[in-house]
């Protein structure tokens, strides 16, 4: 007969979930993890950046002349 036991209550592992910081992570991982998240973030900011400043020159103006 098999052993009876408590059922896994945890969520299931999942590649699409939340990413898993455990604390075997060593300080040079968090670093890297640190860098590479702003890394990101400065060059989405700059992507933000550039789209306006192409789009204001774009426009050169012209934002007055509806024509209705």
């Amino acid at each position: 007969m098999s052993e009876v036991g408590p059922p896994d209550v945890g969520p299931p592992d999942s590649e699409f979930g939340p990413p898993d910081f455990k604390s075997s992570d060593t300080v040079a991982q968090a670093k890297a993890r640190r860098r590479r998240s702003i890394a990101i973030a400065v060059a989405l900011g700059v992507f933000v950046i550039l789209v306006f400043i192409v789009t204001i020159v774009r426009m050169k103006g012209h934002v007055a002349d509806v024509g209705f």
